[in-house]
């Protein structure tokens, strides 16, 4: 920083002091809601200060104007960060409203913080974003009825209880992130996607990953592919006795599906009567915003511990994705439960979200240097597994790529190209919302949202959107609708999971998902 800089803050500083009772655009911001802030000459003082040391940061970030695109999009994300961590909320001698709360408790908010703190420190663990206590899988989370009906080194398969008297012929297999654990659609009974199918009429399955243990992994993109994918659908055939099934996969659970139908053969493909891919890449020109930690210096940088490790930490990926929005995921959650030492509120949606799962170390590297850094997955067989070529082209089922406007980690703009690349009939479902509250968790009893259907044949988003239809309400309903075309004849309901040649293993949600393993 050079002299004048230092002038200047100097300057401002001194100038907001003289003038703290003046108002402060901070005083709209959430962290700042509280009445201490700005009912007292402190926090008056305090936010001034705050809000011109942000705008000398701010003229110290225009430094990085000359860098290329991508280094100054990593240069301002940094240097915003840095300007929300050094907020004056997450300290508690310069938190009024934490001064004020530990003078009304006499010292018992702060005696729950540090003790909250301290446990979170020995875990290496996040502020925890809702009451671990407060939630049980297999309790009062995934509680569907089902069971385990196979079972590899790589995933469990599940099938439930159907909850009707008769279903499609074609069942369907969910996919989810290997990142993320599956029971995201299967919360409750007010929010389970899984539910909400069997109540359709349709024979569901799901394929529970397991959580590698460090160290203990050495599976491979083509192992999660060849083991993973397309023995779930040929399993869940089997096992249904149908000719075929209908697949949704969601997020890298949607690049592992894409790249298992890419390399089928044409007697394999016959079991798939259609694709879903849920806020799913295929192209990967635009990676969102977790394009902040895409380039090859920090991709090679992380190599080694994730080689060392074997497996890439859950929390590692959870660190990753909070810091994206700090102040929501981290600062917030931070202040709650370390400043003020406010109980913590039970949210399911959050609890899932920090009930991490591992990633194989060899997996991790191929999905961000072939996918997210060198873009292959489109290219026509530039990447190949067990000696198949990968070519997207080659998926010629109907497909439905579904996405959401708010989706910040896979950006729907991105997944439209999929109309372009896929062999087959490609429709495209629009919702608003986010990654998870706008697709995942969208229940029709409970959806404000909204969503565009029946739009142009055109990769571009603008174009898109302005000849789609809008329409109020779940996009549940209206892919279940597109899905029954392939679904089947209705028939009547198996009486239970699994069949004479594989019987039910263990009752639903399975003990993959309830393994205990390190994450750091």
């Amino acid at each position: 920083m050079t002299p004048e800089s230092l002038q200047r803050l100097f300057d401002s500083w001194t100038a907001s002091a003289a003038g703290a009772s003046a108002p402060n655009p901070l005083a709209d911001d959430p962290r700042f809601k509280d009445p201490a802030w700005t009912g007292t000459p402190y926090g008056q003082l305090l936010l001034h200060w705050y809000q011109a040391t942000s705008q000398t940061v701010q003229q110290i970030g225009h430094l990085g104007e000359a860098l290329p695109p991508h280094q100054k999009q990593v240069w301002d994300f940094y240097v915003q960060y840095a300007l929300d961590a050094l907020s004056p909320s997450n300290f508690f001698l310069t938190n009024p409203q934490a001064l004020v709360k530990a003078a009304e408790t006499q010292g018992q908010s702060v005696l729950a913080g540090v003790t909250r703190l301290l446990a979170d420190m020995q875990r290496n663990a996040l502020p925890a974003s809702s009451d671990t206590q407060a939630f049980t899988v297999g309790g009062n989370l995934a509680t569907t009825v089902g069971a385990v009906v196979f079972q590899n080194e790589i995933f469990q398969l599940i099938q439930y209880q159907p909850l009707a008297d008769k279903v499609h012929t074609s069942p369907i297999l969910i996919v989810p992130p290997c990142v993320n654990k599956f029971y995201a659609f299967d919360l409750n009974e007010q929010k389970s996607f899984v539910k909400y199918l069997l109540e359709q009429g349709h024979n569901v399955f799901v394929m529970s990953w397991r959580n590698p243990h460090p160290g203990g992994s050495g599976q491979s993109w083509d192992d999660y592919v060849y083991d993973g994918v397309h023995k779930a659908v040929e399993m869940s055939c089997e096992i249904a006795g149908a000719a075929r099934l209908n697949l949704l996969a969601w997020c890298i659970g949607g690049a592992l599906s894409v790249s298992a139908l890419a390399v089928m053969t044409p007697e394999e493909k016959k079991r798939v009567a259609s694709a879903t891919f849920l806020t799913t890449l295929v192209d990967y020109s635009d990676h969102g915003d977790i394009g902040i930690f895409v380039d090859a210096p920090q991709i090679a940088s992380f190599e080694p511990r994730v080689r060392r490790k074997g497996v890439m930490p859950g929390q590692d990926l959870a660190k990753a994705m909070a810091m994206l929005h700090a102040n929501d995921s981290i600062w917030h959650f931070w202040v709650n439960n370390y400043l003020l030492g406010e109980k913590i509120p039970p949210f399911d949606v959050l609890y899932w979200n920090s009930d991490t799962a591992n990633v194989p170390g060899d997996l991790y590297q191929y999905y961000v240097e072939n996918m997210y850094l060198h873009n292959r997955l489109r290219e026509p067989c530039a990447l190949s597994l067990r000696g198949r070529k990968v070519d997207v082209g080659n998926i010629n089922m109907p497909c439905c790529v579904v996405s959401a406007t708010e989706d910040h980690i896979v950006p729907w703009q991105t997944t439209l190209l999929t109309l372009d690349m896929v062999g087959g009939p490609c429709e495209f479902l629009l919702t608003e919302g986010g990654h998870v509250s706008g697709t995942v968790i969208n229940h029709p009893a409970r959806s404000r949202k909204s969503y565009w259907v029946n739009g142009p044949k055109t990769t571009d988003p603008q174009a898109w959107q302005a000849g789609a239809q809008k329409r109020q309400g779940s996009w549940w309903p209206e892919w279940c609708n597109w899905v029954a075309k392939t679904g089947g004849k209705l028939a009547p309901a198996p009486a239970q999971p699994g069949s004479e040649a594989w019987p039910a293993l263990q009752a639903a949600p399975g003990s993959y998902v309830l393994e205990q393993v390190p994450q750091s």
